[in-house]
């Protein structure tokens, strides 16, 4: 379903225990215009250098052009591997093993904006002279294939990219169990968070690639290591537990968020999800035995009978 309105659900929290009041807003919208309108009501209220809008890129910036290798096909393979690990329709035995089969997806495919217009939407943000993060569950190893499109479909993010103190091009961990203050992390979020030992992330061109990471912790990370703090934060997601999270995270903090669930690709994500997948799993099929005859990587020897 498709909700015309972009205020069809607002949650507005207010935290008394901050000298101002705090309001995190939570939208359900399909029209990134929506955003627009926010983010141009935030800097009229705070100024344009205290305004921050931050981007998930699978089903908000870019979409894929087949269903084999979308975001909705990574979720129901992930589903499989834990709930149904022997299904004939799994790409791979293990969890590595899938984001080998999606790196090799995003080499070969191509994707498109949700919205043809989202590159000149986001361009106008850009013109204000609103900072912009790529926050992204993809892992650095993704980050070529993921340039490419961003640069294919017209988006330019490092121009806007938000300013870190340090270079974060190389591999660093987000934070350190032992010691979440240099993160800007307390024991408390960390214990609700239920954040597990860092993984390595990056951040380069402005994207920030946290390789599954909890976002509302890769979020206050990155704030902490920003050159300057901010006081109001857009946050776009197609995910509506990633826009939870990163709420819950902020609000805590004095400053004012809005959290958009961006509905624009609702309609085929559902249509993937209900569809018995006999034609993405034969895809998948006959890709692989192409590149195993072409490569000549031949099928491990069945195991003697005993």
């Amino acid at each position: 379903m498709i909700f015309r309105s972009p205020r069809f659900l607002r949650l507005v929290v207010v935290l008394l225990a901050f000298a101002r009041p705090v309001a995190a807003d939570f939208y359900e919208t399909p029209e990134f215009a929506d955003v627009v309108a926010r983010t141009e009501e935030y800097v009229a209220k705070y100024g344009v250098d205290q305004v921050l809008l931050v981007l998930d890129i699978d089903n908000t910036l870019l979409a894929s052009d087949t269903a084999l290798g979308s975001d909705q096909w990574f979720d129901w393979q992930e589903y499989l591997l834990a709930q149904e690990p022997d299904s004939p329709h799994l790409v791979a035995d293990d969890f590595p093993g899938l984001l080998n089969a999606q790196g090799l997806l995003f080499t070969l495919g191509s994707m498109h904006p949700p919205q043809a217009d989202l590159p000149e939407l986001i361009g106008e943000i850009q013109a204000t002279g609103v900072k912009t993060l790529v926050l992204t569950s993809r892992g650095d190893e993704f980050r070529t294939a993921t340039g490419r499109e961003l640069r294919a479909n017209g988006y330019d993010l490092a121009k806007s990219a938000l300013e870190t103190k340090e270079s974060l091009a190389t591999p660093f961990l987000p934070y350190d169990l032992d010691d979440l203050a240099a993160a800007g992390l307390s024991t408390t979020e960390a214990e609700a968070m239920k954040l597990k030992p860092a993984k390595a992330a990056t951040y380069r061109d402005g994207v920030f690639m946290t390789a599954g990471q909890h976002k509302g912790a890769m979020l206050i990370a990155m704030l902490h290591r920003a050159k300057q703090p901010y006081k109001a934060i857009v946050y776009v997601d197609d995910h509506n537990h990633h826009v939870v999270r990163v709420l819950d995270a902020l609000m805590r903090r004095g400053v004012d968020v809005s959290g958009f669930h961006y509905l624009r690709e609702e309609n085929l994500v559902d249509a993937f999800r209900y569809s018995d997948k006999s034609d993405v799993s034969r895809q998948w099929r006959r890709l692989d035995q192409t590149l195993k005859r072409i490569f000549e990587v031949e099928e491990p020897a069945a195991a003697p009978a005993e």
